[in-house]
């Protein structure tokens, strides 16, 4: 070997050696760098990443920069470096309920919003893109109009009411909300009152589900091919998320409406089971008489029950698959869940109405 080859190998078997030393003591302290690469992590990983910024104590939250640095050693992409940022503001940020009743909203700066722990949407969105920014990350902050507390369908918008977040992974965007993450509201005595419920439905929603509740200013921000105009968001119907979390595809309602093929969608209301849909009818109202096919994909012990007119009919099982065939009657028909072998009360989470 020439002693140029036998310099640049030893060399070369060294830098290896050490890149293996470095890896090999990340792996053991838990801390692996963060990579661009490596999309979606599965639920138990999610879980994970926010149970690290749930534990996130004092000493870690003093400035933007210590509370960046400490969610960024519990992710190893920047798919979980935006997850773990997302259930940290979430779980930690309130809203503003004073400020948005009274019109005094608080100061909206990073860190303002830091010290005080209070925001409205402004604020969640602004001190996302601060810590992601901080943490590596491309965030923007997306201002638009959004059908949440105070909407009533047909409303048309004047002006923008809402802000989230856009974050860019690898080669596309994805989508999130911590404060619509951060909880619900509800009117208390002629007054919002926010109740506080993390909920990751809000981190990487399917764009076209998205924008049944969130059209931004600038429609590039949509991430879809054709981009809806205002009018037609605002002629949209205002979807429940307990349909979409039934697994029904929001592409799919999109495009129907829009053409009008489809105005009207079945009554969701949320379930604690993991009920996905495999084959249901999606218009609202059914024809009495007129053979329906409901069929669901269940991986936990649920018995599921159809109550339509006066009659209870069940549903059979094969493998994970729950099927009914049915011609219903007039009137409403509801679809019902509950664990299997229990006497508990059937809960509600799909009805539709049934005419002549």
């Amino acid at each position: 070997m020439h002693p140029l080859q036998f310099i640049a190998f030893t060399q070369g078997r060294r830098w290896l050696q050490l890149s293996f030393l470095i890896l090999s003591l990340s792996i053991v302290s838990g801390i692996l760098p963060a990579q661009a690469g490596t999309r979606k992590p599965d639920q138990a990983r999610l879980e994970q990443l926010d149970a690290y910024a749930f534990k996130a104590d004092n000493r870690h939250t003093s400035s933007i920069q210590t509370l960046a640095a400490y969610l960024s050693k519990g992710a190893t992409t920047d798919y979980e470096k935006a997850r773990v940022l997302f259930a940290w503001i979430a779980a930690n940020i309130r809203y503003d309920d004073y400020g948005f009743n009274t019109g005094k909203s608080l100061d909206s700066s990073p860190a303002y919003v830091l010290k005080t722990r209070k925001a409205i949407c402004d604020g969640y969105a602004r001190l996302f893109q601060a810590l992601g920014q901080e943490m590596g990350l491309k965030v923007e902050k997306v201002s638009g109009y959004a059908k949440g507390y105070g909407y009533a369908p047909g409303k048309r918008f004047a002006r923008t009411n809402h802000a989230w977040n856009a974050v860019r992974i690898d080669d596309s965007w994805i989508l999130a909300d911590p404060t619509w993450a951060a909880g619900s509201a509800k009117t208390v005595n002629g007054k919002l009152k926010t109740v506080y419920k993390y909920d990751p439905y809000w981190f990487d929603t399917d764009p076209h589900v998205f924008l049944f509740s969130h059209l931004p200013v600038n429609p590039d921000f949509q991430f879809i091919a054709k981009p809806v105009s205002l009018g037609q968001y605002e002629q949209l119907p205002r979807v429940e998320v307990s349909l979409f979390r039934l697994g029904i595809g929001g592409a799919e309602i999109l495009e129907n409406m829009l053409k009008g093929k489809l105005k009207n969608l079945p009554a969701t209301w949320k379930t604690d089971f993991e009920i996905r849909n495999a084959d249901i009818p999606l218009q609202a109202s059914l024809l009495a008489g007129k053979s329906q096919t409901f069929s669901f994909n269940i991986t936990e012990d649920v018995e599921l029950i159809v109550k339509n007119g006066k009659d209870w009919h069940y549903f059979t099982t094969k493998g994970t698959t729950h099927t009914l065939q049915l011609k219903p009657v007039a009137g409403d028909l509801a679809i019902m869940a509950r664990p299997k072998g229990s006497k508990a009360n059937y809960s509600y989470f799909l009805e539709y109405k049934v005419g002549r």
